[in-house]
């Protein structure tokens, strides 16, 4: 299977600039007491200043990866010496962005690379807005909180261009239950990076076929173990594991990380009533594991899924939304994950239930009042891939479902009403995510070049 998107790490090049002088003097841009005015305690401050550098940058944000701090000091002449350009340029081409600390680096934008410059005061703002008046992608921090925000944005921008995702597909665009979907994947590619591999939803089966018994009877029996309360058939149950297994096993073949699969075309070709299974777990398990997983080949909310997964560091949730009053939200699927306040924190309670009335189809069963936050956050992108719908809302109760799609969350928020008017201008799966994002997916949606649409 394709790595992990989210075990991207950001290649970052350090450099921190320094202008000392061959000597001293005063002027209108230069002035103070001629003791800390020689080369020598120029050179001692420039030090001093490398060495503070470093030291900050031992607080960064582990989403990067740092190469070794480069000492790039110069004199009056404002010239970059040939022998710290030939450091700069090592390993260049992994570098995802220089990181000018202290002073600017002259000439740098030569490399039409991304900067972003960590420094309070005239010089990083006017740096930034040179490089950005070029057409040199630019951002400055004010100090190491910025640093780590503008980082995470950069981050998530970096997983989402390495997500390569497999939609098993019936073929129709747009499918029957879902006319808003992105209808041309080619636009996601050449925004965002991201791929999409789409084959036929049935090649899963032979793959689903090579998995044993032996293979699934752990994980179905770890799932039927660890529920409050089981009302699915265990025998059937292994048929859900499979699928999930044989997901992962079609990912490794097509060197995918992200998946989504037809669901109306499945289900009215009736394998799964023939299989005795349904997709819901699968979504949930590839999930709680780190891989965006989506129904119904739905790539907007696949697409909004990868980039509010990696923002949040933290598994979605998607589901249909439905206006209960004004001010409250409902919204349903059977594919909550459990590890929703977190990836590494405690999985919350579940109980296994069956989507059908036979007895097939797993569906965990999670009370999202268990919540860490006291907010989620909802997203979608419209069909054109360039702008995402988002709201702030607080989930108030769970309720569940014998059959069919359950869990339902109902999501108190500021004029349901017109938030669904909003959703006209991008379809009905709606991503959620506990805690409230919004401010974060204004920032990433700046770096990643996508309009964000908040509704208030």
């Amino acid at each position: 299977m394709k790595e992990k998107a989210m075990n991207q790490k950001l290649i970052v090049r350090p450099i921190v600039g320094c202008l000392t002088h061959t000597h001293f003097w005063e002027g209108p841009c230069r002035a103070g007491y001629a003791k800390d005015m020689t080369p020598e305690a120029e050179a001692a401050a420039a030090t001093a200043a490398f060495e503070a550098a470093k030291k900050t940058l031992s607080q960064a944000t582990p989403e990067m990866e740092l190469l070794p701090a480069i000492d790039a000091r110069y004199d009056e002449s404002f010239v970059v010496s040939r022998d710290i350009y030939a450091q700069i340029e090592e390993r260049i081409d992994e570098v995802d962005f220089f990181l000018c600390m202290n002073w600017r680096i002259p000439k740098l934008e030569r490399y039409r690379k991304p900067v972003v410059i960590l420094q309070n005061g005239n010089e990083g703002i006017d740096f930034a807005a040179y490089c950005r008046s070029i057409g040199v992608e630019a951002y400055v921090c004010m100090d190491l909180r910025d640093l780590n925000e503008i980082a995470h944005a950069l981050w998530v921008r970096k997983v989402v261009s390495h997500t390569r995702a497999l939609v098993l597909t019936h073929g129709s665009m747009p499918t029957f239950g879902l006319q808003s979907v992105i209808r041309d994947p080619e636009l996601i590619r050449q925004r965002y990076g991201m791929e999409i591999v789409k084959l036929p939803f049935r090649d899963i089966f032979k793959y689903m076929d090579e998995v044993t018994d032996e293979e699934a009877r752990p994980i179905a029996e770890r799932l039927i173990g660890g529920a409050m309360e089981v009302k699915v058939r265990p025998d059937w149950f292994i048929n859900d594991i499979k699928y999930y297994l044989a997901a992962k096993k079609m990912m490794d073949v097509y060197d995918c990380n992200a998946f989504s699969t037809a669901c109306h075309e499945l289900c009215t070709s009736e394998i799964p009533q023939n299989r005795k299974f349904t997709p819901c777990t699968c979504h949930s398990l590839l999930k709680d594991e780190g891989y965006p997983s989506g129904c119904e080949e739905d790539l907007n909310a696949l697409l909004a899924m990868t980039i509010m997964q990696a923002a949040a560091m933290r598994p979605a949730f998607m589901g249909n939304p439905n206006m209960e009053t004004d001010d409250l939200l409902r919204i349903h699927h059977a594919v909550p994950a459990l590890c929703m306040n977190g990836y590494g924190t405690k999985p919350l309670q579940y109980k296994l239930w069956a989507f059908t009335g036979q007895g097939f189809g797993g569906k965990l069963q999670v009370d999202f009042t268990e919540n860490a936050d006291k907010y989620i956050t909802l997203g979608r992108f419209n069909p054109m891939a360039d702008t995402i719908s988002i709201k702030r809302g607080e989930v108030l109760k769970s309720e569940f479902d014998m059959v069919y799609c359950s869990p339902y969350y109902y999501i108190q928020m500021n004029d349901a009403r017109g938030f669904m008017h909003q959703l006209a201008g991008f379809g009905h799966h709606q991503v959620l995510i506990f805690g409230d994002y919004t401010k974060m997916l204004h920032q990433i949606g700046e770096v990643m070049g996508f309009k964000v649409m908040e509704h208030k």
